[in-house]
């Protein structure tokens, strides 16, 4: 199944097989996130594959691989974290593995000793996978999302992809405003999301890109834009053409 595709399909696991992936599969998987295009190139981002015994988490199920990313805490580069590696969280879908975005995740070292940084960064986000027997979606009807209209201010259906984009506690943080044929994105910034999960909104936005980059490759066109309306409580982010 390509990307695309998957992205009206895709669910977030919660419960993996404890089998190991072989070495062939996780090589593709490192290979994909090395190519897949980012939508701020100059932004540092630096990724490993861990096991569960590196991993420190309240969460009472584990999967046989994460992906662990390091990035900085600026809010380019979160979105552009984002929007790699819902690419990457796509793909390993698309291969026939499960996977879940891991914000409360962090990494101990062989004493148990928690610590989160790699080459100048913090690891800020995860991403377990893994072989699961539990099912995808079979129509966007099983998405529980908000309206277009809740996420835009026209019901474009083109934006129907980013809309099913996963994000943080379902927050789904995401706001689109038209002006002519340039689509400006926001991140929604309410005191709640900002204080306890402002970093991962950012994420979410990324994500949502990554949808609406993947459903439009060919002409997807992504900058920031010199005078973009202003949204109260809303944090601008860039803009598009499609």
């Amino acid at each position: 199944m390509e990307l695309k595709d998957m992205i009206y399909h895709r669910k977030s696991f919660r419960s993996y097989s404890s089998e190991q992936l072989d070495v062939n599969t996780l090589r593709q998987i490192e290979d994909f996130t090395r190519d897949a295009k980012r939508l701020y190139p100059q932004e540092k981002l630096s990724w490993e594959i861990i096991g569960p015994e590196k991993i420190k988490c309240i969460l009472p199920w584990r999967a046989p691989h994460n992906i662990a990313i390091y990035a900085e805490r600026n809010t380019e580069a979160l979105v552009n974290l984002g929007f790699v590696f819902q690419q990457v969280d796509l793909y390993m879908q698309s291969i026939g593995l499960g996977t879940c975005w891991l914000g409360m995740g962090k990494i101990v070292n062989e004493a148990g000793e928690e610590f989160t940084d790699h080459s100048g960064m913090e690891c800020v986000m995860m991403i377990a996978f893994g072989k699961s027997k539990e099912d995808y979606r079979n129509s966007t009807e099983e998405f529980k999302r908000k309206t277009l209209a809740e996420i835009s201010d026209i019901a474009d259906e083109r934006l129907e992809c980013a809309r099913l984009a996963p994000s943080a506690v379902n927050s789904q943080p995401w706001y689109f405003i038209h002006e002519d044929k340039i689509i400006h994105t926001y991140c929604m910034e309410r005191f709640f999301r900002k204080q306890f999960l402002g970093d991962m909104n950012k994420m979410d936005v990324g994500i949502s890109l990554a949808h609406i980059y993947l459903e439009n490759a060919d002409k997807f066109r992504y900058f920031t834009a010199e005078k973009a309306p202003a949204q109260k409580g809303n944090l601008y982010i860039g803009s598009f053409e499609i």
